[in-house]
């Protein structure tokens, strides 16, 4: 017996039939299109957080967070006549999924002052703030058009007073003067190569960077400098932007030494970009924030801010700054990750899974206000993974000796993502275990990706990897899994093959202590003993 809707449904269609022949079968042919397509259009792959951490690092007692993040095109509902329709008129950039989405993020954030790119205009980002955001006790905005044709400014939401906001205009707008700053002896203590000058978008900033000054109510001064430099194949005019910023720092450092200054933004350069270089190793004694990470032994994944796989959001911060900076409290939170299937230029045809926010991922960093002290009082330590490069500073540097300065272990095949790591950051039982491990012969062969185009953590399944196993070099024994106690007994599986998938997990600090690179005596087997 039919069901009282399909009944319904048959006597439609009867109707239909009689009412206009041939109607129901160009229905069926709509249909049959309608599903064609749905099968036509591209799948997502579903949404996972491959980068930063998942949760924000809990905030130090009376610290400010000071944080930076690209919301990605973050417009409002309201159709501006004067936007092309190329950004205007993307369902991407306006969805209520991806603000509710934008706005969770900052939410875990929990910045006090908080550094933003990729904003329509002030009163898009005060609708923003008061239908999502609130709460948040934002209560000062500063939001200033940057001269970019795509209509995107930078802006700041704090909960701290905002006494100015400004951007850059006529010659200081300009960068071209600053190609006499791109010296050969400047190259060489940066530790690098100026790129050759090419196509640019003229002789000014793409987008002026914003600078904001604030005070807390208990007097404590700050001013940023949010910038967003130019992205693409542009190196050399990202170079002139950096540089220009550099100047506009030096002058205040000039007036004040102890100034509390920070450049936050999208320097859309990787860590060793000259252009990035020109602000983080500064001579005028300015650092990185990623110097003061919470883990230092994690493994790069972990401070990466952008969905491909690169580092391009910085914090550097004044000596000033620095002196009240907390250790340990940098962090790059992570969002939910769309994968490279998705292109965003065709979200009206195909929007992100539900859950993505933005491209980039927030960064932070506290500082402790209730004293400020004087740039003096910052002594810069060494990075012991290199990352941070030659610093030279005109201030009193913490720098060890050559002699003292930790050893780090030879590079591994999985650089990227395992080494090269001090063995004196690995914790004690891990060494201890480890040294027992090789004492029984067990030695761990690193996993190894078949083409140098496979990198660590690209979740890209067509990229094919030698999974990492354990070999006993005294009885040729393997194993998948690490050896245990008691005995030492691995899981007697073969040694794998060649696996499509995308790349394994980070190898742990046993894994590494155990393989030949983490030992330093070497490569491992190679592909060609696989």
């Amino acid at each position: 017996m039919l069901r009282s809707s399909a009944v319904s449904a048959v006597s439609a269609l009867l109707a239909l039939a009689v009412v206009a022949p041939g109607a129901v079968a160009q229905a069926g042919q709509r249909a049959s299109q309608g599903q064609s397509q749905s099968e036509s259009r591209p799948k997502i792959a579903p949404l996972e957080i491959a980068f930063g951490i998942p949760t924000a690092r809990p905030k130090a007692k009376g610290a400010l967070r000071l944080a930076t993040y690209n919301a990605e095109n973050l417009f409002d509902d309201f159709d501006d006549p004067t936007l092309s329709g190329e950004y205007d008129d993307i369902k991407e950039a306006t969805s209520e999924a991806r603000l509710k989405a934008v706005a969770k993020a900052i939410r875990e954030l929990d910045a006090d002052v908080l550094c933003l790119q990729e904003i329509e205009s002030k009163r898009c980002l005060e609708w923003f703030r008061d239908k999502y955001l609130k709460g948040m006790g934002y209560d000062y905005i500063a939001s200033e058009d940057v001269g970019n044709s795509r209509g995107i400014e930078q802006s700041v939401l704090s909960r701290v007073p905002i006494r100015s906001a400004k951007v850059f205009t006529g010659e200081d707008l300009v960068i071209s003067d600053m190609e006499s700053r791109r010296t050969d002896a400047e190259a060489k203590r940066l530790g690098g190569t100026w790129a050759k000058p090419g196509a640019t978008m003229g002789d000014k900033f793409q987008r002026s960077p914003l600078k904001v000054d604030l005070k807390t109510k208990d007097g404590y001064e700050l001013t940023v400098f949010v910038v967003h430099f130019k992205a693409g194949a542009f190196d050399h005019q990202r170079e002139l932007e950096a540089l220009q910023v550099e100047q506009f720092i030096e002058e205040m450092l000039k007036e004040n030494p102890n100034a509390n200054v920070a450049v936050l933004g999208d320097f859309n350069g990787q860590p060793n970009a000259m252009s990035t270089k020109a602000l983080r190793i500064s001579d005028d004694g300015l650092v990185s924030g990623y110097d003061w990470r919470f883990d230092k032994s994690a493994p790069r994944e972990r401070y990466t801010t952008h969905a491909s796989g690169r580092s391009i959001d910085f914090i550097v911060m004044s000596p000033g700054l620095a002196a009240d900076a907390v250790e340990g409290s940098y962090f790059v939170l992570g969002t939910p990750h769309a994968g490279s299937d998705w292109d965003w230029r065709k979200a009206d045809e195909n929007p992100p899974p539900n859950g993505y926010a933005a491209d980039h991922y927030p960064v932070a960093i506290e500082i402790m206000t209730a004293v400020d002290k004087p740039a003096s009082a910052f002594t810069r330590a060494a990075d012991a993974d290199g990352d941070a490069g030659a610093r030279p500073s005109a201030r009193p540097s913490a720098t060890p000796s050559n002699a003292d300065a930790p050893k780090p272990v030879p590079a591994a095949t999985n650089a990227d993502a395992s080494g090269p790591r001090p063995v004196g950051d690995a914790p004690a039982a891990d060494r201890s275990l480890a040294a027992e491990l090789r004492a029984a012969g067990w030695t761990y062969i690193l996993p190894e990706p078949k083409s140098n185009a496979a990198r660590w953590g690209n979740t890209d399944t067509r990229t094919t990897w030698w999974p990492g196993y354990w070999k006993n070099e005294k009885t040729n024994a393997t194993s998948v899994s690490q050896p245990k106690k008691p005995g030492f007994a691995g899981d007697a599986q073969d040694k794998p093959k060649w696996r499509d998938g995308g790349s394994p997990g980070p190898v742990t600090w046993v894994e590494w202590l155990c393989s030949k690179e983490g030992t330093g005596e070497g490569a491992g087997e190679g592909a060609g003993e696989r």
